[in-house]
């Protein structure tokens, strides 16, 4: 699952004290900001011993804090930095650092009271003890400010690359999802002049009202299962179906591997209902309101209120419930629920819910005649980078990178990028070949960006007039004999 460190990172709880780290990570950055170097910022933000050094002198690294605000510039970390024990988050920002307003403290990306809301910043997540588990990842589920890609290699920067995560340049994004809110851009912060972030559905309106007028918020895929969907399947919107592997020492029976299988029926008032049982917990009777599955923390952010046997209200917990529910929160974005579209001789529908992981096309292609039955920020970002986009994106797609030593010494994150270098590389792997072509075949086919069978963004559109065309196709032909994407 993804690494949750909301308020919290670069943690090192549960190791012992007198650890014996694992082989230090060289982390390299590369600035493609088009800034200075002292002009971008790298930060540690926890409240546990960070244990890293400066790579050119081999100085200790602190954590940044209200008490001790250590920010440092790309200028004073100009060969990086070592990294022995970090899990959380490494935040990179443009011009100058937040300033921590207590104990605690991180930006509000949605409210114009913060005093720090213009900064501009971003974050990779990552979790590095030297051991083989240790991963990192980008995410864009709130929102997107600075291209962040990754980079990992054995042998150093020269030597073999492991794996990457691609991230988009600003102005792909901001082509991708102008048109998702409306009125179009209203989730985009300028600072008057310059492009701030974009945010997304799940924290998008900021300070309430009706998700409906920016976002769409659901309510018309939540009407047509009940009123449509459902009473064509046995009044049944889904089943939530698969195997919990287990979390923890499993010392209690919602922590326990077990199997599950629920049926997910609906009311008129949009509340889900899942009647069921785990082989460990035994029978259960969860219950989403509908309204908190249309509010913007709930389908779209994946954390809406449910209860279990009427009991109190909760939230989802790193448990057997918590999968359950995200199985179900899962299908929901990815347009899984009550789609008709058959897959293996199957509707994807009527499969069970782990089914669905092994999914090779999800959003449009899943419901292909309602573009609002799926969370189109998802379809979006996920057609421009491999951040985690929705909460559960991990269970379809590839969304990090391994940090095992044995496989790993070095790590480059990249910084920054308002536009495509090498526009004519399609798919992100820094060579423009026949995995480019293909995508500019379909494009050219398609000539229209606002095709929904188009790729987010239409990045084939090289020449920014709304279509894919002979124009464009000249551009990609020189970027095509070109081969690699300039460094």
């Amino acid at each position: 699952m993804r690494l949750r460190c909301v308020a919290s990172a670069c943690m090192v709880a549960g190791i012992a004290v007198g650890q014996v780290w694992g082989a230090p990570l060289a982390i390299k950055f590369k600035n493609s900001s088009g800034l200075a170097d002292s002009q971008v910022y790298i930060g540690f933000v926890g409240g546990e011993p960070l244990h890293a050094t400066n790579a050119a002198n081999g100085a200790a690294l602190a954590e940044s804090t209200h008490a001790s605000p250590h920010w440092y510039t790309l200028a004073q970390l100009a060969q990086g930095i070592n990294l022995t024990s970090c899990t959380g988050r490494i935040y990179i920002g443009y011009g100058t650092p937040w300033v921590f307003e207590r104990d605690g403290y991180e930006p509000s990306p949605v409210s114009t009271n913060d005093p720090n809301y213009l900064k501009r910043y971003d974050k990779i997540e990552l979790s590095y003890h030297g051991v083989p588990s240790d991963v990192a990842n980008l995410t864009s589920i709130d929102y997107y400010s600075i291209k962040t890609g990754i980079k990992v290699f054995k042998g150093g920067l020269t030597g073999a690359l492991v794996g990457q995560l691609r991230d988009a340049p600003t102005q792909v994004v901001l082509n991708a999802v102008r048109g998702l809110t409306s009125p179009a851009s209203a989730a985009v912060v300028n600072n008057g002049v310059n492009f701030v972030r974009v945010l997304g559905p799940g924290i998008y309106p900021p300070t309430g009202g009706n998700p409906a007028s920016h976002y769409n918020n659901l309510s018309a895929y939540l009407s047509y299962l009940h009123a449509t969907y459902a009473p064509a399947h046995g009044n049944k919107i889904a089943t939530i179906a698969g195997n919990f592997i287990g979390v923890g020492a499993q010392t209690s029976p919602e922590t326990k591997a077990q199997s599950y299988n629920f049926a997910a029926t609906m009311n008129a008032s949009m509340d889900i209902t899942l009647t069921g049982s785990g082989s460990v917990v035994g029978s259960k009777t969860i219950v989403i309101k509908g309204s908190e599955l249309l509010s913007p923390t709930g389908i779209y952010g994946a954390n809406p209120a449910f209860t279990i046997n009427g009991g109190g209200v909760i939230h989802a917990q790193n448990d057997f419930y918590g999968w359950v529910v995200g199985d179900l929160l899962s299908g929901l974005n990815i347009g899984a629920v009550g789609s008709t579209v058959v897959v293996s001789g199957a509707q994807v529908g009527q499969m069970n819910s782990q089914q669905w992981f092994t999914l090779t096309s999800k959003f449009n292609a899943l419901q292909p005649t309602q573009p609002s039955f799926y969370n189109q920020w998802a379809r979006a970002m996920s057609g421009i980078s491999d951040a985690y986009n929705f909460a559960y994106s991990d269970r379809f797609a590839h969304v990090f990178v391994p940090l095992d030593p044995a496989k790993v010494d070095t790590m480059q994150i990249e910084i920054g990028g308002e536009v495509s270098v090498c526009p004519a590389n399609l798919n992100g792997d820094e060579v423009v070949d026949g995995a480019d072509f293909a995508i500019f075949a379909s494009a050219y086919d398609l000539m229209l960006c606002d095709d929904p069978e188009m790729t987010p963004g239409c990045p084939a559109d090289l020449s920014g007039d709304g279509m894919v065309d002979d124009g464009d196709f000249a551009a990609f032909a020189a970027g095509y004999r070109a081969g690699a994407c300039p460094e």
